[in-house]
């Protein structure tokens, strides 16, 4: 049985939104990190948390993709 509401789907999408906005933000916090010459311990860690939220990223539009489908 499907169970998948649009408000499902309208949650994903603002997950998606804040989590997208927040790897954009914490790109450019480790540019501005590299640029200013910060020690590399914390350019790789500001690195390694853009990684983690591009991956976060990339499985909500994945499953923003199946619940979507799964509406139709």
């Amino acid at each position: 049985m499907n169970t998948v509401s649009v408000a499902d789907v309208g949650h994903l999408r603002s997950q998606l939104r804040l989590t997208s906005r927040n790897a954009e933000q914490a790109f450019e916090l480790a540019f501005d990190l590299q640029q200013s010459g910060a020690p590399s311990e914390r350019v790789d860690a500001a690195m390694a948390q853009v990684t983690r939220l591009q991956e976060s990223v990339r499985s909500l539009r994945e499953r923003l993709g199946e619940q979507a489908a799964a509406l139709h």
